[in-house]
């Protein structure tokens, strides 16, 4: 029997509804399924909860009802296992998701008769270096922010591609962004817009007391690293909204392409650059 792995957004009641309606449609058409244990008990149907990790890795496909936040922290805990995700929005926004709650049953049939593309999402692995030792480690498919607490004061940050130094930051924080992350913090920092799957990453540094910074783009495969110079204040880093950790002076945020890529299902009519437009170019219409 074909598995199909289910991630629910559980704070949401119509991705709980979605879900309800979804496993006996799956299961009408001989699909096993599974879900995290809560999600599972959630819409009544304990009985699939199979905590997430290997187990994971027999599903064909995994599918995600929520919106954005719900497709990325599922990217991040299962991009390693390279099952494809699809996307179907119950939330706000859904730049990232590839249906809308409403069409979810119109278009899932041709979808599980493999009529779709895979597109490949650069994704980011994030290590923090404190006195030669890594004390943490993450994965992240937006972005890496090293940002400052609440105290007004400025952050010093230093900024090197590779061996080189490029950049002092007197400033709020610097996002490291994947082209995916492009649309996200860093779109709303001044950075700029990129196509998904070019190979870059970008630096963008936040609120910057001075009049020459700019975003910088590097290629995919180099390694960016920020260094806490100084700070009059608490310095924290956070990847993909997460809740931040404490930095010290001193401590070095390393920022490099992760051995995987998120893989999204996209229907062979997608296009970023319509989907740009609806949802980002006129977002009050």
């Amino acid at each position: 029997m074909r598995k199909i792995a289910l991630v629910v957004n559980t704070e949401k009641p119509l991705a709980l509804d979605a879900t309800r309606k979804l496993i006996p449609w799956l299961e009408a058409r001989n699909y096993a399924i599974m879900l995290p244990p809560r999600g599972a008990d959630l819409v009544g149907r304990p009985d699939l909860g199979v905590p997430q990790g290997d187990p994971w890795a027999t599903a064909e496909l995994l599918i995600v009802l929520g919106g954005d936040g719900t497709l990325i922290r599922a990217a991040q805990a299962m991009a390693s296992l390279q099952i494809p995700v699809l996307g179907v929005n119950t939330g706000h926004l859904g730049f990232l998701t590839e249906l809308e709650n409403s069409e979810l049953f119109d278009e899932l049939d041709s979808i599980l008769a493999g009529n779709y593309r895979i597109e490949q999402r650069l994704m980011l692995s994030v290590a923090v270096i404190r006195e030669g030792q890594v004390v943490f480690t993450t994965t992240a498919l937006n972005d890496a922010v090293v940002s400052k607490g609440p105290r007004a004061r400025l952050a010093q940050l230093g900024v090197s591609v590779g061996e080189t130094v490029v950049a002092r930051y007197p400033a709020d924080g610097v996002i490291i962004s994947t082209p995916t992350g492009s649309t996200a913090y860093s779109l709303s920092a001044g950075g700029p817009v990129v196509g998904p799957t070019v190979d870059v990453l970008m630096i963008t540094p936040i609120c910057p007391h001075t009049m020459a910074a700019r975003s910088i783009v590097v290629a995919g495969q180099e390694q960016v690293t920020v260094t806490v110079l100084e700070s009059p204040g608490e310095v924290g880093l956070s990847t993909d909204g997460s809740e931040p950790i404490r930095l010290l002076p001193g401590d070095l945020v390393a920022v490099s392409r992760a051995p995987f890529s998120a893989r999204l299902v996209r229907r062979h009519s997608y296009s970023f650059y319509d989907v740009l437009r609806r949802k980002l170019a006129n977002p009050g219409r």
